[in-house]
């Protein structure tokens, strides 16, 4: 016989004497034990965010309350389930209610994003289930029969490589650059200026660089500097980079600065605010980039770093050559920046390796510059009457 209660489940049965023995399942607390008050989702894992500051603990349950209603109002607010504890950290981090808004539409996206892949990858399971079912049984075929088969799924001409010798293939080409390559530094000092999305899409644009330069036939031997484990940067390009700690991986990571690796004489920072400009490729150099994403904070703080060192400074001649838009910016990505240098390295030629500079902020939307293969000019016959 089972009792239905409010806190418990007892457990009712008759022994052999006729009289009932009861018994409480589920752990539940005695009558003078008051029960646990339950916690607000996303509350438990942010004690290191609110450190036990009853303002802070106050503030979290407003914005919880805020988001809530802006759910209930149909507003682009991602799933309760979606909700992590650091996402609620980074909503006690933003100040004004449109930025938490902001930063909820954004993860309302991404969340429809993932869902989207989940179910793309899903479908593709199911069709892919379905064609092995179509398929049927695969034939066991003879020596001669198999050798006279041509097919994907038998024999062919073609050698087959797989994702992993294509990886090794290009890790080595790193390897070889970390002997005889030119040294490119990446300053990812600049995390603590930066906020939670501007980090993240640094960590983007690192690994976009890192892809960059591993494809080309002459890569950099890329060195990132002031990349402290702790920091959030460096959490955020270890999700994208699993590997960037393990010794067999070719990506060179360094706390300490860039000065405490190389000599002073031969670094070069490359930023957009001083006055001299880059007029040549210098293969001796050792160019430093900036690690900043600056879509909020447009201090010059990567032209106050290098004049507080001392350092050489350099900047991109980009108004020498290119005709901006009235209302685009002049910045550029990590990644376009690497793609330029390593152009300009090849080359020499500011025309060519500026091909990497987007369209739409030029005022003449240019098709970019191609290569062209050589082709033999046409002759005219020669002429049958002779002098």
């Amino acid at each position: 016989m089972l009792n239905w209660g409010r806190r418990a489940l007892t457990v009712c049965k008759r022994a052999s004497g006729g009289t009932r023995q009861c018994s409480q399942a589920g752990g539940a607390p005695d009558a003078g034990e008051a029960p646990p008050r339950p916690q607000p989702p996303g509350v438990l894992g942010l004690a290191a965010f609110t450190k036990g500051d009853p303002e802070l603990e106050h503030k979290l349950k407003v914005i919880m309350l805020e988001t809530e209603v802006m759910r209930q109002e149909g507003q682009l607010v991602p799933p309760q389930e979606f909700m992590s504890p650091p996402i609620w950290g980074n909503l006690l981090k933003l100040g004004s209610r449109s930025g938490r808004r902001k930063y909820l539409e954004y993860l309302f996206k991404t969340a429809k994003a993932k869902e989207h892949q989940q179910e793309k990858k899903e479908a593709r399971r199911q069709q892919f289930e379905e064609a092995k079912a179509a398929m049927g049984p695969r034939e066991v075929l003879g020596m001669e029969e198999h050798a006279q088969t041509y097919g994907l799924a038998a024999n062919n001409i073609f050698l087959r490589f797989y994702d992993t010798s294509i990886n090794h293939f290009y890790n080595g080409r790193l390897a070889k650059a970390c002997d005889f390559g030119q040294k490119l530094v990446l300053d990812c000092g600049f995390d603590r200026h930066m906020s939670r999305r501007e980090n993240q899409n640094a960590a983007k644009q690192l690994m976009m660089l890192f892809s960059d330069n591993r494809f080309h036939k002459d890569p950099f031997d890329i060195h990132y500097t002031s990349l402290r484990p702790e920091s959030e940067l460096t959490q955020m390009l270890q999700k994208i980079i699993p590997t960037m700690y393990e010794p067999a991986f070719p990506m060179n990571v360094h706390e300490g600065s860039y000065l405490e690796v190389f000599p002073k004489g031969r670094l070069v920072y490359l930023t957009p605010h001083c006055r001299e400009e880059m007029e040549r490729f210098d293969h001796d150099a050792i160019y430093i980039i900036g690690g900043i994403v600056d879509k909020l904070n447009n201090e010059p703080l990567s032209l106050a770093k290098a004049k507080r060192e001392g350092l050489q400074m350099r900047k991109f001649p980009l108004d020498r050559y290119l005709q901006w838009g009235g209302g685009s910016g002049k910045s550029l990505t990590l990644n376009q920046c690497v793609r330029i240098l390593l152009d300009l390295k090849e080359s020499g030629d500011w025309r060519h390796a500026l091909r990497h500079v987007p369209r739409r902020k030029l005022t003449e939307a240019q098709p970019p510059r191609a290569r062209l293969a050589w082709r033999p000019q046409a002759r005219s016959p020669p002429s049958l009457h002779h002098r």
